[in-house]
């Protein structure tokens, strides 16, 4: 089988089939411009910076001591727990933070809070964010579920189907 062969196995013989999947991978390609837009937006949406800099914008900063921090881990590859103190109102708090390696705990950590300063939160430790992934899963399948269904809208011939 040559390639002339092959293409109209594929693509069947019909020219008028041949422009429909064109557009469809053009709207494939061109598909990729509004996933990438949504996926920066939604991504600083979730993110910590947002909260960081909500908090940042509000003056709702306060400055943690290093208190104590002890290794977590193999001994190559430390991850590290830290208890850190800080003053709000006159009264003494301690948060607990976790840094994954090869990061260590700073010395001074600052803690944000966006609505009540008993709700603190730090920027600068580790934070698992499982929850972007599905949320972002199909801002990141778009051009491919658009193209998908320029197939039915266009009644795309599909050869062996």
């Amino acid at each position: 089988m040559n390639t002339k062969e092959a293409f109209y196995e594929l693509f069947t013989d019909d020219p008028v089939n041949w422009i429909k999947w064109g557009v469809v991978f053009l709207i494939l390609i061109l598909g990729y411009i509004p996933a990438v837009y949504l996926y920066k937006k939604i991504h600083y949406r979730l993110s910590w910076d947002r909260r960081r800099d909500i908090a940042r914008s509000k003056g709702h900063v306060i400055e943690a001591e290093l208190v104590k921090k002890r290794p977590v881990g193999e001994l190559a590859s430390y991850n590290w727990r830290a208890v850190y103190q800080y003053a709000i109102n006159g009264e003494q708090k301690q948060y607990r933070a976790y840094f994954k390696h090869p990061q260590t705990p700073p010395l001074r950590l600052y803690l944000y809070y966006i609505k009540t300063p008993g709700k603190v939160f730090s920027y600068d430790e580790y934070h698992y964010e499982g929850h972007k992934g599905l949320l972002l899963l199909p801002v990141i399948f778009l051009p491919w579920i658009l193209a998908i269904l320029a197939l039915f809208v266009l009644k795309v011939d599909i050869p062996g189907l």
